[in-house]
C-alpha cells in the first residue's frame, strides 16, 4: 500500500493524503465544515469511516443535500429508537409508522404526554452532545436472525429469512443494533436538528429539516390524512399483512391473486362512498375536482369514479388538466433552465376556465389533447357538450387550487385529494416512503407513455418535489375528502418494470447512486407477475394494458 495518495476533491484542489486515512480524517484536513454526512467515491455513497487507500475522486455529501438528507433522517430514526430504549427499557415497542407533514408519525406501546415527549427529546440531545459513534457491523444472516429473535422483533427475523445474502450489515449505537436500509452517519453529533411533537391521538411526530430550505416546519395536524392511514392500517392488520415479509409470504403461498382482489374491493368500496356523497348533493355539485401529487393515480380514479356515477344514472364527463398544458415553448422554466410542468402557471388557465364555463352553460367545446412528445396541444376530438344530469370531473395536480377554476363558485365544487398512503412497512422501524412509491410509479409510467428514460425522470423529480411542496401539499386542507390510492402489493409488480429501467443508468451518471438506492430497496419485494393484475386495477395506469387507458 502506498504511503501517500492523491485525493481529487470536487470543488477543491487536489491534495496529498496519507494512505489508510478515513473520509473523516480528510474532512478535518481540508476543513470541509460541520455538515458533511457522507461522501461519493467512484459514484458510490460511503460512510465517513471509509478508508482511503488509492488515488481517487471524492465528493462530500452535506446533510442538507437530497442524498445526505436521507442519511440524516435514518440516523435520526436510530437516535430516536435508542433514546426511547434507554429511557423506558429494551423491550419498549417503538413503531415508525409512516410519513406525515414533513415528519414521521410514530407510536409507543404506552400512553404518551408532553412529559414523555420532553424526556425523549432531552435524551436524544444528550446522545447528540456525547457525539457517540454509530458503527457499521458486518455479521452473518444467522447471527442477525438470532439477535432479532432475542428482541422478539419477528418481522425483522422474517425479512432476514427471506433474503439470500449470507452476510448482512447492521449499525451499532450504545450496544443497540439496527438497520435502516441505507448507510448511516458515523457519529450522533451531526444529528442536532430535529423536533418532537405530540399529536392529538398520543402519537409522536419525529420532525426533521426539509430539503428545500433546511428548516423544520411547524407541525400541521392533517386529521383526514391521518385517518386514512389508520383506516388502511386497520384493514391490512385484519388481513395480517403489516410488513413486506407478510406480502412475500402471500406470494410464496400462492395466494397473491386473492390478495390483489381484496385490495381492489377495498379501493372500490372507498369510491362507492364518494359516489354516495356526491349523488346526495347533486343539486349543488357541478364540478368534482380530483387532485394529488405526481403519480397518485388521478387518471384511473377519475375514470373509475365516472363509471360508478354512471351506474347511478349520472352522466360524468372527465377532463384531464394535463391536456391544458401550455405549448412547450410557452412553458415556464426554473432557474436552471428546465421546464416546470408541475406548477399551476404551466397550465393554460384562461383557456381551461373558458371551456369549463362554456360546458356548464350547455355550449359545445372542442377540447385539446396534450402531446407529451411534441409538447403541443392537439385538437383531434369532436366537439362536446353537457346534457341533463351531466357532471364535470376534472383531475390534475392543481385542482384544489381555486386559481385553476376561478370561474366556478366554490360551493359548486366537490374536492378530492388522493395519494398512495401505504400502511405497509419493511419492519417496525422502516416505513415505506410515499414519495419513493410515487417516484417508482412515475419511473415506470414515464418510460412507457412519455418516452423518458430513468435518468430523465430522476433529473426532473427534484423539480416535481419542489412544486408539490409549494403548489399541492398546502391545498390538502381544501379537500372535502381524502382518498387512499395505495395498493399494498404494488411494489412486487412495479419492481419487475422499474429495476431494468434503472439499470440503464450509467455508473458515471450523477443519478446512479439514487438508482442504486431504489434497486436495493426493491430487492426486498418478491416478484409478482403482471398477469395477476385485473385490467381495472389502478396500477394499470402505470404498467399499461388497463381498461381505463
Amino acid at each position: 500500500m502506498k504511503e501517500n495518495i492523491i485525493i481529487d476533491i470536487e470543488g477543491k484542489d487536489k491534495i496529498i493524503f496519507g494512505s489508510g486515512g478515513t473520509i473523516e480524517d480528510l474532512i478535518k484536513k481540508v476543513d470541509a465544515g460541520p455538515n458533511i454526512i457522507a461522501a461519493l467515491i467512484n459514484n458510490e455513497i460511503v460512510e465517513l469511516s471509509y478508508v482511503l487507500k488509492d488515488d481517487t475522486k471524492v465528493k462530500f455529501i452535506d446533510y442538507t443535500d437530497r442524498m445526505g438528507a436521507k442519511i440524516y433522517r435514518n440516523g435520526l430514526k436510530f437516535l430516536y429508537v435508542v433514546a426511547i430504549k434507554e429511557l423506558y427499557g429494551t423491550n419498549t415497542k417503538v413503531e415508525l409508522k409512516h410519513s406525515l407533514d414533513k415528519g414521521i408519525y410514530t407510536r409507543l406501546d404506552f400512553s404518551v404526554d408532553e412529559k414523555v415527549v420532553n424526556e425523549i427529546k432531552e435524551k436524544m440531545l444528550e446522545l447528540v452532545h456525547k457525539d457517540l459513534k454509530i458503527e457499521k457491523v458486518t455479521t452473518s444472516r444467522k447471527e442477525a436472525i438470532k439477535y432479532f429473535e432475542s428482541l422478539k422483533q419477528t418481522e425483522k427475523v422474517e425479512m432476514y429469512k427471506q433474503i439470500t445474502s449470507d452476510v448482512v450489515t447492521l449499525y451499532s449505537l450504545n450496544d443497540y443494533y439496527n438497520y435502516f436500509y441505507s448507510i448511516m452517519p458515523t457519529k450522533t453529533g451531526i444529528l442536532k436538528s430535529f423536533n418532537l411533537t405530540i399529536t392529538k391521538d398520543e402519537g409522536i411526530m419525529l420532525q426533521y429539516p426539509n430539503t428545500f430550505d433546511n428548516k423544520i416546519s411547524a407541525y400541521t395536524h392533517l386529521e383526514d390524512v391521518l385517518n386514512v392511514f389508520k383506516s388502511y392500517g386497520n384493514w391490512s392488520n385484519r388481513l395480517n399483512i403489516n410488513y413486506v415479509s407478510d406480502v412475500n409470504n402471500v406470494v410464496t403461498n400462492g395466494k397473491i391473486k386473492e390478495f390483489i382482489q381484496l385490495n381492489e374491493i377495498k379501493q372500490n368500496e372507498d369510491i362507492q362512498e364518494l359516489v354516495e356523497e356526491i349523488t346526495t348533493h347533486l343539486d349543488k355539485i357541478k364540478l368534482v375536482c380530483i387532485a394529488g401529487p405526481s403519480s397518485s393515480g388521478k387518471t384511473t380514479t377519475s375514470k373509475k369514479l365516472a363509471l360508478y356515477l354512471k351506474n347511478k344514472g349520472i352522466n360524468p364527463f372527465v377532463i384531464s388538466v394535463d391536456d391544458y398544458f401550455k405549448e412547450r415553448k410557452e412553458t415556464p422554466k426554473n432557474e436552471k433552465g428546465d421546464y416546470e410542468y408541475d406548477i399551476v402557471e404551466a397550465i393554460d388557465i384562461e383557456l381551461f376556465n373558458d371551456h369549463l364555463t362554456k360546458l356548464l352553460k350547455g355550449e359545445s367545446v372542442k377540447m385539446p389533447t396534450y402531446n407529451f412528445i411534441t409538447g403541443e396541444k392537439e385538437y383531434k376530438k369532436d366537439k362536446v357538450s353537457l346534457k341533463e344530469r351531466d357532471l364535470l370531473i376534472i383531475e390534475g395536480l392543481h385542482t384544489l387550487n381555486e386559481k385553476l377554476t376561478s370561474s366556478i363558485n366554490r360551493n359548486n365544487k366537490y374536492k378530492i385529494y388522493i395519494s398512495p398512503f401505504t400502511p405497509l412497512r419493511l419492519d417496525r422501524h422502516n416505513h415505506i416512503s410515499t414519495v419513493d412509491l410515487r417516484l417508482i410509479r412515475r419511473l415506470v409510467r414515464d418510460y412507457r407513455t412519455r418516452g423518458y428514460n430513468a435518468e430523465s425522470t430522476l433529473k426532473s423529480w427534484q423539480t416535481v418535489r419542489i412544486a408539490e411542496e409549494k403548489y399541492i401539499f398546502p391545498y390538502q386542507k381544501e379537500a372535502d375528502k381524502v382518498l387512499n390510492t395505495a395498493l399494498i402489493y404494488e411494489l412486487g409488480i412495479l419492481k419487475t418494470y422499474a429495476i431494468p429501467i434503472l439499470h440503464s443508468i450509467n455508473i458515471n451518471s450523477e443519478f446512479y447512486p439514487e438508482a442504486l438506492r431504489i434497486i436495493n430497496f426493491l430487492k426486498y419485494f418478491f416478484d409478482i407477475p403482471e398477469s395477476t393484475l385485473p385490467n381495472t386495477a389502478l396500477l394499470r395506469e402505470f404498467v399499461g394494458n388497463g381498461y381505463f387507458e
